[in-house]
């Protein structure tokens, strides 16, 4: 996904998402013309599926307290 779409998706600018790439926070797929591989131009893309392991595997690594707090407000 492009960095300006995922910024807009999850509410952030799309200069704090280049710094999150920056600071190695997301997992990118770097795209540029393999004919020109000292070219500038090179476009680095979001890896989906990645950023949703990292977020699920962070969401099962929380204590159950805090990770099952949703089902004590529906009383589950």
């Amino acid at each position: 996904m492009h960095v300006t779409k995922f910024a807009e998706l999850i509410g952030k600018t799309p200069s704090a998402v280049k710094e999150m790439i920056e600071n190695n926070k997301l997992p990118i797929i770097p795209l540029q013309d393999p004919n020109k591989p000292n070219s500038r131009v090179r476009e680095r893309l979001i890896y989906i599926p990645e950023f949703n392991r990292g977020v699920r595997e962070a969401y099962f690594n929380r204590p159950a307290e805090e990770r099952d707090a949703w089902k004590k407000w529906f009383g589950l």
